[in-house]
């Protein structure tokens, strides 16, 4: 059997378990509970969660939103409405104390398996030509993508180049999105080049071929 208990340390001045940045994101997905990480160092202290505009205190109601002073304030359906720039403050003693802010930001693409596509710069080319193959993923902002690539001329060691890169994108209403591509291209097409390329993606939730 195992057990565990939370310890408070309570550190002078500081009413805040500190944070290593003075500005963190957090990420609102609709099938999951999300953290802002208010923990205190004090049992006693009141904590509260304010947005930064319009100026509001944000009331933890326990239907929407409730107060753990173990992980912070959790939203437990997040919404596109819920985003924007939040921060807590914390009373004890006569002291108050502000924490760093949180950008919150919805995400748009539910967690799973990565949604993935695939291009290529010509279905048609001749000898000599440089050709690339694109292929695409749309997902949660936080969540990484692997690419691995099959290409015709691999058995013969077929010199090509992979680059793969990834950037947010905001897609309207406040939606963020990953996007993360990988390309490879072949210089110098020849006949060993001709055939299936075939992309594979994979996050921690799964992986899809295409």
């Amino acid at each position: 059997k195992t057990g565990s208990t939370y310890i408070f340390f309570t550190e002078k001045g500081e009413l805040f378990v500190p944070s290593p940045s003075y500005f963190d994101v957090v990420y609102l997905n609709p099938d999951r509970q999300a953290v802002v990480p208010c923990r205190v160092t004090v049992l006693s202290a009141k904590v509260t969660l304010h947005r930064e505009f319009p100026a509001k205190e944000i009331p933890a109601n326990g239907t929407d939103i409730v107060y753990d002073m173990k992980r912070g304030f959790v939203y437990l359906q997040p919404h596109s409405e819920h985003q924007g720039v939040v921060y807590c403050r914390a009373e004890a003693g006569g002291r108050s104390q502000i924490s760093v802010k949180y950008q919150l930001l919805y995400v748009a693409v539910p967690s799973g398996p990565p949604s993935t596509t695939i291009l290529a710069s010509s279905n048609k080319v001749k000898s000599g030509d440089d050709v690339s193959v694109l292929c695409t993923v749309l997902g949660e902002p936080d969540v990484e993508v692997e690419f691995t690539w099959i290409f015709p001329g691999q058995k013969d060691e077929r010199p090509v180049t992979i680059q793969d890169t990834w950037r947010l994108i905001h897609r309207g209403l406040g939606y963020t999105t990953r996007l993360s591509q990988s390309v490879i291209t072949v210089e110098d097409f020849e006949t060993i080049d001709a055939g299936y390329y075939i992309c594979t993606a994979q996050n921690l939730q799964g992986q899809t071929t295409v």
